[in-house]
């Protein structure tokens, strides 16, 4: 039999208790209001009378978390996205809920986490993939048997702003590419390459000269330098970018000036080694905007110049999409066509031809039709 509902004299929260179904006596704490209590007391009455329940769990939150890096992530996530893992288990989620059982987290709990992070600066886009890793954990441990109710299964995510974009003109790119080749014609290779290719930054310092087939004029992306180890393109997949005849001339002069390097970087520091991406930003990249006189943009902003010069000059949207990676073509359109102004003056004349075809054809039609 389960207790009658009570408020606790303490925290102020709503909280009953229970027998589980070894007939141990348990508390369920933590609701906001005796409505948020009676449902919990209703639903967990139920899968008691159904045998199904797994609340008698003593896994914290931590715990489970360690058991999901160890017997999940390790084997499906990237390394990449392992090191993003740890640093919100470790930062801002097992903090909060770390010592907490799995059976004892609620919804409202969840949310009290999330408006916390909220309250501290964090963005709508950050703390989403807090949410979503709370989600992936108890997921996991429902998959295995440990509890059967995700709390975070219903939390909706936050609207997320998109990212503001600052793609270069055709006239900046030009500028920049002249004074870059002036001042700095070490770093010239790898800009003119990012902005002809729409290769991320990951991508180009890990770009190996065996990846490039001069004959066929493509660059093989297989290879991906971020959190300072070699591995695989975001989307996990090698795909082949195509080179323009000016990025092969480019690209040739380079190998023959290049520094040497055992690893065959086709853009090394130095000493041959990867280059560090933000010694690469703070002393070359940053530094050749300023020499342009162009204000400062993100060095994944060259992606996107990339892709907005190509659709305005005419390349087919499918072909943007293969050549930047992207999953879907969906994703393409969505980023990259409120940047296309030109296109759209275009479609909303495209039609006024019609008439003018029209009306020279009408005299035509009169006399060859049936």
């Amino acid at each position: 039999m389960i207790a009658a509902i009570r408020k606790s004299p303490k925290t102020g929260n709503w909280e009953f208790d229970y027998k589980d179904l070894q007939g141990r006596r348990k508390t369920k704490k933590g609701f906001k209001t005796k409505e948020e209590a009676i449902k919990a007391q209703s639903k967990l009455e139920e899968e008691l009378k159904n045998g199904n329940c797994t609340f008698d769990s003593k896994m914290t939150f931590k715990e489970a978390a360690e058991k999901f890096m160890q017997l999940h992530a390790s084997i499906n996530c990237k390394y990449s996205t392992q090191e993003g893992y740890k640093s919100y288990l470790n930062t801002h989620i097992n903090p909060f809920l770390g010592n907490m059982k799995l059976v004892d987290i609620t919804p409202i709990m969840i949310r009290e986490f999330i408006k916390q992070k909220l309250n501290t600066g964090r963005s709508n886009s950050t703390v989403n993939k807090y949410t979503k890793l709370i989600r992936n954990i108890f997921n996991f441990m429902i998959e295995n048997g440990v509890v059967n109710v995700n709390p975070a299964a219903r939390i909706k995510s936050l609207k997320e702003e998109v990212p503001d974009m600052r793609p270069l003109s055709t006239e900046e790119v030009q500028v920049l590419l002249s004074k870059t080749k002036q001042v700095y014609p070490d770093f010239y290779p790898l800009l003119f390459t990012a902005l002809f290719t729409g290769m991320r930054e990951g991508e180009l310092l890990g770009l190996t000269w065996d990846s490039i087939n001069w004959i066929k004029c493509k660059i093989k992306v297989d290879k991906n330098f971020t959190h300072n180890r070699v591995g695989t393109p975001k989307s996990n997949k090698a795909r082949y970018v195509d080179m323009s005849k000016e990025l092969v001339k480019v690209l040739k002069e380079w190998r023959l000036a290049c520094p040497h390097s055992e690893l065959n970087l086709v853009f090394p520091n130095q000493n041959g080694r990867h280059q560090n991406p933000k010694n690469m930003t703070s002393r070359r990249f940053k530094p050749a905007l300023q020499r342009a006189g162009i204000e400062e943009i993100r060095f994944h902003d060259l992606r996107h110049t990339y892709a907005s010069l190509m659709l305005v000059k005419g390349a087919d949207m499918k072909y943007v999409q293969h050549q930047l990676g992207h999953s879907t073509i969906k994703l393409t359109m969505d980023r990259y066509t409120h940047l296309l102004p030109e296109i759209n003056e275009k479609c909303v004349n495209m039609l006024d031809d019609i008439l003018n075809t029209s009306l020279e054809s009408k005299d035509n039609i009169k006399r060859f039709g049936t």
